[in-house]
């Protein structure tokens, strides 16, 4: 930890040197384009990214750890970066002068990484780009950006990292672009527009690009789920993307312009030698052994086949709306009983585990799924991983990190609040907002009761909006309409697991022969 806090120190007190050219455009940006196909680059790997409110200096280093990388490796790998800085008010927050707030405060910077002439000299000299700084969050900016680079570094392939601050799946993130939220979709552009993309528009954005992407990489918390694996499938072969929030720090940057020099084809083995190092470098950088709690880890995806688990999926969620409405007393029951035991991944978020969500229904309703539709499952979920990695204390507990899925009850899902104890570190909750299908916000104080593991709930007399519906946010998701997820959201009457658990020392029902993931 602390080497990576005086890389980014050392930062700070580099941009106190730094100038701004001015303003280019893209056509004197541009390099020679190469005429003869064999003279293209195998890949050009674009980094679009924000500072993220307080994270200049992280993110900031992680870009610098490029530079780090094997200098053979560029000579088959470009690597062009987009990077907006935090406000000035929010730069000065973590130890910029006054003159640096000045001069970089809310500015976009665009560059092709140069390992030969070096990270401070390259950020002192990079072209500030785009009217009104760059509107990180809007499509057209993300969209210029992919076809400059594919125009200006052309290569057989391309990889895009979108990095800032994730907050997953949620509704009400996922409104207008018009109508700035204060809550966090992917790339939230906090104190200059406070807007962020959203399912939709990032869709939006590398669909209206001139070039297809290899590979997508949400480097951002929470964003290896479902409704974002679904949208993306069509635009994109491989998606990288952590489940649990994931820290700022480290990365492994460096790693990837030399697995992918190295790929000769085999870019699934790149991808998996790169996610090991990320979540590697997070253990080293932390301490992390197998007694430390840590929840890290990172994923990729296939999407050939995420379709095929979208037509499992649909067989899945027929038979529980069918069985919830017209079952026994006792199936219900069953069913109540595994949404109230789901996982969650993030205490704030209602998005959970949804594999072992899935899983644990199909084994409690053995004579509705049957042997048979667990193995289609299994194998279908299996067929989108190309690799997972967890950390050492994840890994020891054989606990399997999977994609996340919203979840509520009768069309409403929650947003609660945590507080720290200073002394013990312990958290509690203490409010939650219960955000209902028609686009109202009711609030209550969660109070404590003789049983620690309950609480109850109190009208806080505040009701607000989101504001929009279900049926216009979820609903016209690729993840619905492949599957019909909102249907068992609309008709599930069971609150699940508003908590995480305190460690991971527990098993779900599956099995004998199965065994774990």
């Amino acid at each position: 930890m602390k080497k990576i806090l005086m890389a980014a120190a050392a930062f700070c007190c580099m941009t106190m040197s730094l100038t701004m050219t001015s303003c280019t455009s893209d056509i004197e940006d541009n390099p020679v384009i190469p005429s003869e196909p064999e003279q293209l680059a195998e890949y050009t790997l674009l980094y679009y990214g924000h500072g993220g409110g307080n994270r200049d200096n992280y993110y900031l280093d992680k870009i610098c750890d490029f530079y780090n990388a094997d200098p053979a490796a560029f000579e088959k790998v470009n690597v062009v970066v987009q990077f907006k800085f935090s406000t000035a008010e929010n730069m000065r927050e973590i130890g910029y002068d006054d003159k640096s707030c000045e001069i970089f405060g809310s500015k976009t910077l665009r560059w092709a990484i140069d390992p030969e002439i070096g990270a401070s000299r390259q950020l002192s000299t990079a072209n500030l780009y785009g009217e009104d700084n760059a509107d990180l969050a809007c499509p057209d900016s993300l969209t210029n950006f992919i076809n400059w680079a594919a125009k200006a570094y052309p290569a057989k392939k391309y990889m895009l990292i979108v990095h800032d601050h994730g907050g997953g799946y949620r509704p009400n993130d996922d409104l207008p672009e018009i109508t700035p939220a204060n809550t966090r979709g992917l790339i939230y552009d906090d104190g200059n527009s406070n807007k962020h993309f959203t399912v939709k528009s990032f869709r939006r954005a590398i669909a209206a690009a001139n070039v297809h992407l290899e590979t997508i990489f949400m480097d951002a918390c929470l964003m290896n789920n479902l409704e974002y694996q679904f949208e993306l499938q069509d635009l994109c072969d491989y998606v990288i993307a952590p489940t649990y929030s994931k820290p700022s720090i480290d990365g492994a940057y460096r790693v990837l312009p030399e697995q992918l020099a190295l790929a000769s084809g085999n870019i699934e083995q790149a991808l998996d030698n790169y996610c090991k190092a990320c979540v590697v470098s997070w253990d080293e950088a932390f301490g992390i052994d197998e007694t430390t709690l840590a929840y890290t880890d990172m994923t990729v995806t296939r999407t050939a086949n995420i379709s095929h688990l979208g037509e499992v999926l649909r067989e899945f969620t027929d038979r529980l709306c069918d069985t919830y409405t017209n079952g026994t007393e006792a199936q219900q029951q069953a069913i109540d009983n595994c949404t109230a035991s789901a996982i969650k991944v993030e205490l704030c978020c209602p998005n959970y585990d949804a594999i072992k969500y899935v899983r644990s229904l199909i084994i409690a309703l053995p004579e509705v799924y049957g042997d048979d539709f667990y193995n289609r499952m299994k194998e279908a979920f299996n067929n989108c991983i190309v690799a997972q990695y967890f950390s050492k204390y994840l890994t020891a507990h054989d606990y399997m990190v999977d994609y996340s899925v919203l979840l509520g009850a009768a069309g409403t899902y929650s947003y609660a609040f945590w507080k720290t104890d200073e002394e013990t570190g312990a958290k509690t909750p203490y409010a939650v907002d219960i955000y209902t299908d028609d686009g109202e916000i009711h609030c209550f104080d969660l109070l404590p009761t003789d049983d620690p593991q309950y609480y109850r709930m109190e009208a806080d007399g505040h009701v607000g909006s989101w504001p929009s519906t279900l049926a216009d946010t979820y609903e016209q998701l690729a993840f619905d309409r492949a599957v019909g997820w909102s249907r068992w959201l609309r008709l599930n009457r069971q609150w699940p697991n508003l908590f995480c658990p305190n460690d991971l020392n527990f098993e779900l029902p599956m099995p004998e022969e199965e065994g774990h993931e």
